[in-house]
C-alpha cells in the first residue's frame, strides 16, 4: 500500500498546529471567549455550574459571626463544593428562586439573601448557594449550626 504526503494524518496535523488557518483561529477565539465568559460571576445557569446542586444540604455549614450589617462570615464543607473556613458572604437580593442552605426554606426572587463573596479572579464552587437574610434576623450572637 502506497501512503502519499497528503495522505499522512500527522504531517497534516502538525502543519496546522504550526501554521493554522485563519478558519481555525476564529474557532479557537470562539472557545476561548465562551470559555471565560461561563466563569464570570452570575453567567450560566447554578445547576449546570454545579452538578451537585441538587443533591440536598451541605454537609456542614455555620454562621461564625456578622462582620457588618452586610457580611456575615460562614465556614462551609461539603463533598461537592469543597472546604471554606470563615468564607465570607455578602448580603443582596436573590436573582433567582433557591432554597436557603442553612434551613431549607423556599428563598423568591427578590428575597434578602447572603451569597458568598466572587471576584473575578477566584470564584468560590459555591457561589450559587444562598441563606436566606431573614433566617439571621438582626442577631450578633451568630454561632448557628446548619443541616
Amino acid at each position: 500500500m502506497t501512503v502519499f504526503f497528503e495522505d499522512d494524518i500527522a504531517v497534516r496535523a502538525l502543519l496546522n498546529v504550526l501554521n493554522p488557518s485563519a478558519k481555525q483561529l476564529d474557532a479557537c477565539a470562539k472557545k476561548f471567549s465562551l470559555k471565560h465568559k461561563k466563569h464570570h460571576v452570575g453567567a450560566g445557569s447554578p445547576a449546570a455550574d454545579n452538578p451537585c446542586r441538587t443533591v440536598g444540604p451541605p454537609a456542614s455549614i455555620v454562621v461564625v459571626e456578622r462582620l457588618s450589617s452586610i457580611a456575615i462570615s460562614v465556614s462551609w464543607s461539603d463533598p461537592c463544593s469543597g472546604r471554606y473556613t470563615e468564607q465570607i458572604w455578602c448580603s443582596g437580593l436573590a436573582r433567582i428562586a433557591a432554597i436557603c442552605a442553612l434551613t431549607g426554606r423556599v428563598i423568591n426572587r427578590g428575597d434578602r439573601v447572603f451569597r458568598p463573596r466572587a471576584r473575578a479572579t477566584r470564584l468560590p464552587r459555591n457561589r450559587h448557594q444562598m441563606i436566606l437574610a431573614a433566617t439571621l434576623g438582626r442577631r450578633a450572637d451568630l454561632a448557628i449550626a446548619g443541616a
